[in-house]
């Protein structure tokens, strides 16, 4: 099946994508059957695009299926929200680690508390 998707393309921190038509199941960075424009993204001002409207709706008839942020850059209604990593502290802990850590500040409170009566 083919999809109308974003491949992105651009340096780190600048993020450009390309409209393709490409295989369902293959790659982003795969073989791709045709590109019918661009999107280069701001955060907080009108975003560059430029899609070929004549060969979106020639790939529509076709059968693709457009993902909906292309469907949602076609209307005009596209976002663009930056990614935000999560906190380096939060990265990598679970439930128990946490556990395991306010259990070993309770006792070096204690042992500190001991110390401190004699």
């Amino acid at each position: 099946m083919l999809k109308i998707k974003l491949v992105r393309t651009g340096k780190r921190n600048a993020p450009t994508y390309r409209v393709v038509v490409q295989e369902s199941k293959s790659k982003l960075t795969g073989s791709v059957v045709q590109g019918i424009g661009y999107l280069v993204p701001k955060e907080n001002r009108k975003h560059e695009t430029k899609i070929d409207k004549k060969l979106y709706q020639e790939w529509i008839k076709k059968g693709a299926v457009p993902t909906e942020s292309v469907v949602l850059l076609v209307e005009g209604k596209y976002k663009y929200k930056k990614y935000s990593p999560k906190d380096k502290e939060d990265k990598g802990k679970n439930d128990q680690d946490t556990v395991k850590e306010e259990g070993v500040k309770e006792e070096a409170e204690l042992t500190e508390s001991k110390n401190g009566e004699n």
